[in-house]
């Protein structure tokens, strides 16, 4: 959708593609940019018609695209990243949020000092959508007196600026810890982070090191499980109706690196609740998918 520079969603995924073009040695062509279907679909019609092997679209945005030209290249599959109704050979891999956003809400819920916690995403896909109540549900955990500012960019993943204004606002009403969820709004809350000197997380990519005064830690996807797997399909030719999840259980999901100002003691609490939901454990709650259009029905308060 946007660049690799994000060292995010973008980041993870170009990073994951390379990994496994070193490994294997196929030809790998990106492209970037392309923040939505529209813009994607001649890109990936070219590629197909170029008899291109396997084409992933980072996002769900790709997903009713990829559905309308997959029928004209069965030989060729479409993995579509963050997705659930693909259908034939159309690849669905569902990024599942949730359990590692509750463990970054319980680290948020022990380290904030005023309280006040921050949530901002970009698109509301449902995905996204989970992990935010997700992280409150943490949060909710450990700290039943925290309350919550959550906010959605209006120009959706690529909106630094709006994010960083987003997390500037929030600051200012005494918000310590900002969650964000991914793309260029973790680059805005990042920002953010470091000027009001605040803590903050990212999700995709391991990127405490950026800033470790102020990242406590990363959530961090191994796409190229993911795209393995897909691949590893695609040769044996058993690509078509495939869903996989990324999240903990699966393994390609997990908690990357803390920062300076996470103590020890909650380091090693927080990796053994990692552990546990590893292991199988369950989440302490379930989430209503009718939330995700009505948010006022009374199980849908956090």
């Amino acid at each position: 959708p946007i660049t690799p520079e994000d060292y995010s969603w973008n980041y993870q995924a170009d990073l994951s593609a390379k990994m496994l073009q070193k490994q294997f040695g196929f030809e790998l062509t990106e492209a970037e940019n392309l923040f939505d279907g529209t813009k994607a679909e001649p890109v990936a019609t070219d590629w197909a018609s170029k008899g291109y092997n396997v084409i992933i679209g980072q996002g769900i945005q790709y997903q009713d695209m990829f559905n309308k030209i997959a029928p004209q290249f069965p030989k060729t599959v479409f993995v579509c990243v963050d997705c659930f109704g693909g259908k034939g050979n159309v690849y669905n891999v569902w990024w599942y949020m949730a359990d590692a956003a509750y463990l970054m809400g319980m680290l948020a819920g022990n380290m904030t000092k005023t309280n006040k916690i921050g949530l901002i995403g970009g698109g509301r896909a449902e995905s996204i959508w989970a992990g935010h109540e997700a992280f409150k549900r943490g949060v909710r955990q450990v700290n039943k007196q925290a309350t919550f500012l959550e906010s959605w960019m209006a120009f959706s993943w690529a909106d630094v600026a709006g994010a960083k204004k987003a997390g500037e606002q929030m600051a200012d009403q005494g918000v310590d810890f900002i969650f964000s969820s991914g793309d260029g709004i973790d680059v805005g809350v990042r920002q953010v982070a470091k000027e009001k000197n605040i803590q903050c997380t990212d999700v995709y990519a391991d990127a405490a090191h950026l800033d470790p005064d102020h990242i406590a830690q990363s959530i961090v996807v191994r796409w190229d499980i993911a795209y393995l797997t897909a691949i590893a399909d695609y040769v044996r030719g058993d690509y078509n109706n495939k869903w996989l999840q990324a999240d903990l259980f699966s393994g390609m999901v997990s908690l990357g690196a803390f920062g300076n100002a996470v103590p020890q003691a909650t380091q090693t609490w927080l990796l053994s609740q990692q552990t546990a939901l590893r292991m199988g454990v369950s989440l302490p709650f379930t989430l209503d998918p009718s939330c995700f259009d009505n948010a006022d029905q009374p199980q849908c308060k956090v």
